[in-house]
């Protein structure tokens, strides 16, 4: 049997797939250029999609690096509203919380109450706004976890199976880690070009350098004094007029 995230609401009514709107999410999110957008508006936006698309309450993005690699802010936490942003910031400050461990295991997490979890400054902030069911999922960027992504929900919450959920989450991961690589790409390929010129990789220690003056004439080389043709001795001493 499914394990149930939340809690059962009316008999005989199953919550609805949110296969389809989850794909939407995905696609969107795809098709979204990194050329010239606001990284953390994009990826908040994609939180703010996640929560009807899912069915619930709050979604949030913490990541163990920077979205953006020039963003002075150095922004790794990326929510669908304050609240949801406010969980995922004390997990990212405290290195603890469900999403730091799946975001440092890569393992799906279901945590039935967060107002029991820790950090205390987590359980808290959960029970003060309602937001106590969590399902964490990780954000696989190649073959390592760059964060985690955290659905949030409240107790009287209709139920929805959790690993259910947790597949159809997969395609708005995927999306989401080809984003996140995306921006950091652009961000060293600016880098790179913006470097000054001559920075390039020089020769090493061992290697001779390139002789660039092998097709100037010896007698234009600077520092090479013109070498004219050479008399032997004994024939200038023969061509020399004896006037005695």
């Amino acid at each position: 049997m499914a394990a149930s995230l939340w809690p059962p609401g009316a008999p005989g009514r199953p919550a609805p797939d949110p296969g389809p709107a989850l794909v939407r999410v995905a696609l969107q999110a795809g098709a979204t250029s990194v050329a010239h957008v606001d990284v953390a508006a994009m990826l908040s936006g994609i939180c703010v999609a996640l929560v009807p698309a899912a069915g619930v309450a709050g979604a949030v993005l913490v990541l163990h690096e920077p979205a953006d690699p020039r963003d002075p802010e150095r922004r790794r936490v990326f929510g669908s509203d304050t609240a949801a942003t406010r969980i995922g910031q004390l997990q990212a400050r405290s290195g603890a919380g469900p999403a730091l461990r799946t975001a440092h295991d890569g393992r799906v997490l279901v945590t039935p109450d967060l107002a029991r979890a820790d950090p205390p400054g987590l359980a808290a902030v959960a029970a003060g706004c309602g937001l106590v069911r969590s399902l964490t999922v990780p954000v696989l960027v190649g073959a390592h976890a760059a964060g985690a992504l955290q659905l949030l929900d409240r107790r009287d919450s209709a139920a929805r199976p959790a690993d259910r959920l947790a597949g159809a989450l997969q395609v708005v991961t995927t999306a989401l880690a080809a984003r996140i690589r995306d921006v950091r790409e652009l961000a060293r390929l600016e880098q790179r070009a913006a470097a000054p010129r001559g920075t390039g990789p020089r020769p090493s220690s061992g290697e001779r350098p390139p002789d660039r003056t092998a097709l100037i004439p010896a007698a234009r080389r600077p520092g090479v004094p013109p070498a004219g043709p050479r008399v032997p001795a004994q024939r200038r001493a023969r061509h020399r007029r004896d006037d005695a």
